[in-house]
């Protein structure tokens, strides 16, 4: 949306530039659809309450708005009616959803209200929950309720309190600690995935090995990682000590090598043990072996599961897998 202009020239064979659409506006084409038949996405609010000095988003997307809960239940009424097995409900922070319609952060009342409407989808998946609005409340829901995946994305973005402050994050090492040990106390079985940021200016040697010490300590589940990137119109754009290109580079390999090894280990605790996964697509040139995921693998962002099968599969269905292998970050199985 920001640049349609400039990429409706360089990208003739683009059908279409989608830019943000207004969320209660009724001119949305639901014959778009970007993604496979068995699952969606579902923006429940635009834009961010948090100035986080390197990001734009709230510069380019102007104030925070949520969704109507009428117009979410009906859009999730239209996608179970559709076939949809798994529900992506995403935001750039969806923890911050109903603050400006209800003064108070309502994620939690929105799941409930749209459980009982779903009966094709089987799956709901939180995208994108900034730490310091993840409530007990949302936490005992995500527990209790069968539905919501037990996957928890929360962006850390560094664990450094200097670099904290200077990304404007509103947490302190001590509280995002914590929340992670609230999060495995209360859900046990969630897989915890997040994002870190390197080379953010001012990042000093020391302030890197914390996140690495941080990161190997915490074992997550699932992590991705960023190296700084200067965007127009941030404080971060011109702060001083920007790190050099070969320093981000070294230092975010050094970041995925570890994180390489933590997932191998982490997903070691399925072999053998039974997992349900939803089949994405067929592979090519195996005529017995299908591609798909636990309800710990987001779309796209995170690892699969091979699944052989003697059986027909389609997209979209649900099947039991006996794990039988592990990699670095993707597990294989047969089907049950």
């Amino acid at each position: 949306q920001r640049y349609s202009g400039e990429l409706s020239k360089e990208f003739k064979e683009a059908d279409a530039i989608i830019g943000v659409q207004k969320l209660h506006s009724s001119k949305t084409d639901s014959k778009i659809s970007l993604t496979p038949a068995h699952y969606s996405y579902l923006k429940i609010c635009e834009s961010c309450y948090n100035k986080c000095s390197f990001c734009a988003i709230p510069s380019i997307k102007g104030k925070f708005a949520s969704r109507s809960l009428e117009s979410i239940l009906q859009e999730v009424e239209r996608l179970d009616a559709r076939g949809v097995k798994e529900l992506n409900l995403i935001g750039q922070d969806i923890t911050s959803y109903g603050i400006d319609l209800y003064k108070k952060k309502s994620l939690a009342f929105l799941l409930k209200k749209i459980i009982p409407v779903t009966n094709s989808i089987k799956w709901i998946r939180l995208l994108y929950n900034y730490p310091s609005n993840v409530t007990d409340e949302l936490l005992e829901v995500i527990a209790k309720e069968d539905k919501i995946c037990k996957y928890i994305d929360i962006p850390i973005q560094h664990i450094s309190d200097k670099i904290l402050k200077a990304m404007n994050r509103r947490e302190t090492k001590k509280e995002i600690v914590g929340l992670i040990d609230k999060i495995r106390k209360e859900i046990p079985e969630a897989v915890i995935r997040t994002t870190m940021i390197v080379g953010f200016p001012g990042e000093t040697e020391n302030d890197f090995k914390e996140l690495m010490q941080f990161v190997d300590e915490t074992g997550f589940d699932r992590l991705g990682a960023f190296m700084f990137s200067r965007e127009e119109g941030t404080k971060a754009f011109d702060m001083k000590g920007q790190i050099g290109e070969r320093i981000k580079k070294e230092r975010y390999a050094k970041l995925m090598k570890l994180q390489q090894k933590i997932s191998h280990q982490r997903l070691e605790k399925h072999l053998g043990k039974k997992i349900t996964v939803i089949i994405d697509e067929k592979e090519k040139n195996e005529e017995d072996i299908y591609i798909g995921r636990s309800q710990y693998d987001a779309p796209e962002v995170d690892g699969v599961v091979y699944v052989r099968s003697s059986k027909g599969l389609n997209k979209g269905d649900f099947v039991v897998a006996d794990i039988k292998e592990t990699h670095e970050y993707d597990l294989a199985g047969e089907a049950l």
